[in-house]
């Protein structure tokens, strides 16, 4: 202690401002994480997808832009990481309730062929960004941009680069009116495994459903799902 230290007052105790009190919006619930986890899974099954379909393209071309739109929902899942992370939340274990329903759907909508693998990639893509837009989910809080998806807002609004390469690929493979028939019945059987796979995950996982749907119906979120997939589908001609 030096001289200038003797008859210095004691320490007070800080006057410092508390720490504010967690907000609800920056902390992740349970529904929250269980939505995060659905979607993180859900780009995970797509990645899977769309490298398994990029060994059905006929050319070089096909086969790499399938395999950027798996390197882009590859990224998705690590930015959703990253962000439950900063929560205490691991990513495989918010993931891991999901696999059996979204596996399940994998299985079921599989591409046999490039003409399915391209009307997939153009619509399949786009399914969970048209299913959170229509909820009106992903208004405000953190995170909230996950649940779109990557380049979420190109793709809704048609714009994505991709669009226009599938919508010549997809001309060509579906030149002749058999196969435009049976890709158009293609599309169509996607929307109603969506459909089907995205009941079973909100029947099963309440909490998620509730931070996705809010105050919207479920009929009135599946209506305006049916509604934009039908002009994804007219858009390839189908």
């Amino acid at each position: 202690m030096t001289e200038h230290d003797h008859g210095r007052p004691a320490a007070t105790p800080s006057t410092a401002a508390p720490d504010p009190a967690p907000d609800p919006a920056r902390d992740p619930g349970p529904g929250a994480v269980d939505l995060l986890g659905a979607v993180a899974y859900g780009a995970l099954t797509a990645f899977t997808r769309l490298a398994a379909d990029a060994a059905l393209a006929p050319d070089l071309t096909g086969r790499a832009e399938m395999a950027a739109l798996a390197a882009v929902e590859m990224a998705h899942v690590e930015r959703i990481r990253a962000h439950l992370e900063t929560h205490g939340v691991d990513l495989v274990t918010s993931m891991a309730p999901f696999a059996p329903v979204l596996d399940s759907f994998a299985a079921r909508t599989a591409s046999r062929d490039w003409g399915e693998a391209l009307v997939g990639a153009y619509v399949g893509r786009t399914l969970a960004v048209d299913l959170v837009a229509a909820t009106g989910a992903t208004t405000d809080g953190p995170g909230a941009d996950l649940l779109r998806g990557p380049d979420a807002g190109r793709e809704a609004s048609g714009e994505s680069g991709f669009d226009a390469f599938a919508e010549r690929a997809v001309r060509e493979v579906a030149a002749d009116e058999q196969t435009r028939g049976r890709l158009a019945m293609w599309g169509r059987r996607l929307l109603g495994e969506t459909l089907a796979a995205a009941a079973e995950v909100l029947d099963a996982h309440p909490q998620a459903a509730s931070a996705l749907l809010g105050g919207t119906s479920r009929s009135t979120v599946f209506k305006a799902l049916k509604s934009r997939h039908t002009k994804r589908l007219a858009a390839l001609g189908l």
